[in-house]
């Protein structure tokens, strides 16, 4: 028997670091019967696509990262600044996340009643023929599973079958090795659709306790600290750390506000105050994205440029970054952006705060 899932989209799509969002980005939307002819909100023109530009023609790409905006806000890893399955950071910048963490129970529950999906969870001590069985089972319902195998920190999904043969999907489709199960360590199997549990409320607590978290606050000092003790010995180290940093909240930021600025997504479909959402809305666009107004994603590009990083450099630091971070010009520029992204924060923070007051 032979079951190939339609629809597939492989990831990452655009600016996507976390693998396994964009995973179950893809996951979605093959789940949710996604099409080429599903109408797509464009959150660029307030409207829905008319195939105005090259964007248009890639829908299912496009509800891709819509989905991936919302999943990434919604698991609150859009406000920090690592991700916390980096064990090189101690201690992380998100509450619920300590050293050693690889996706927990909690965390996937908390996206299934999200996005409103049910799911099997198996590890690489389950018995190969109940793994398989519940994965062909979903496969011939229609719904891919997640897989981690011998590289834990990369997801791929598995989104069809020939007899023995598991076909994935990830940057492309393709077999997996016959002896794939060996190597397994987490397979999350979507089962089914299901109505969203999680509350708009519930949401933007989860937002207010991830932005006013004390490692989170306690970051700021830490950043500017390292900026007044640059050394010759220290430079290409200290820039590493500014660019590893803003690395993560240049896209993460971005992301947050794009899932905000949606009206037809999955964080609005959760929505139950429109005039909050609104509220919320301006709010995550003015101090998150929103062109030439001192907004977080605009400062990241600006940190970059303090430090000689951008895509000539494939985004990473160079000796010239070193030279640079070691002139005090350049660290006074560094603490005043840093500065400014951290308010932005705050002030969002606070507006989410305000909002759970009147919900």
């Amino acid at each position: 028997m032979k079951k190939i899932l339609e629809h597939q989209v492989p990831f990452p799509v655009g600016a996507e670091s976390d693998n396994f969002t964009a995973a179950l980005a893809s996951a979605l939307v093959i789940a949710r019967g996604y099409t080429e002819e599903t109408p797509y909100w464009c959150t660029t023109n307030r409207r829905y696509c008319v195939h105005c530009s090259p964007c248009g023609d890639h829908p299912l790409e496009n509800h891709h990262s819509s989905i991936y905006h919302c999943l990434l806000t919604a698991s609150t890893l859009a406000f920090g600044f690592d991700y916390p399955w980096d064990d090189s950071v101690e201690p992380h910048s998100l509450p619920g996340f300590s050293s050693g963490w690889r996706w927990d129970d909690s965390f996937v529950d908390a996206l299934a009643r999200f996005a409103g999906f049910s799911y099997l969870r198996f590890n690489g001590t389950s018995e190969q023929d109940e793994v398989l069985s519940a994965m062909k089972s979903s496969l011939d319902a229609g719904f891919p599973t997640l897989l981690r195998l011998e590289n834990e920190m990369e997801w791929i999904l598995a989104v069809g079958y020939d007899t023995d043969t598991i076909y994935g999907l990830d940057s492309k489709f393709h077999a997996l090795p016959e002896n794939w199960y060996s190597s397994l360590r987490d397979a999350i199997v979507i089962t089914g659709n299901t109505e969203p549990d999680m509350s708009y409320k519930e949401l933007l607590e989860r937002i207010a306790a991830a932005l006013s978290y004390e490692e989170h606050t306690a970051l700021e000092n830490v950043i500017m600290d390292v900026l007044d003790h640059v050394t010759a010995e220290n430079a290409m180290g200290t820039a590493g750390m500014i660019c590893g940093i803003n690395g993560i909240l240049i896209e993460a930021r971005w992301h947050a506000g794009e899932a905000f600025a949606g009206a037809e997504n999955l964080l609005c479909n959760i929505c139950t105050n429109k005039e909050i959402h609104s509220q919320l809305s301006d709010i995550f666009w003015k101090r998150y994205t929103k062109d030439g107004n001192d907004e977080t994603h605009g400062i990241g590009w600006k940190i970059w440029g303090a430090i000689g990083v951008g895509p000539k450099t494939g985004y990473a630091v160079t000796r010239q970054s070193a030279a640079l971070i070691l002139q005090k010009g350049t660290r006074e520029t560094l603490k005043c952006l840093f500065a400014k992204v951290f308010e932005n924060d705050r002030v969002v923070c606070e507006e989410v705060r305000a909002c759970l007051n009147q919900l």
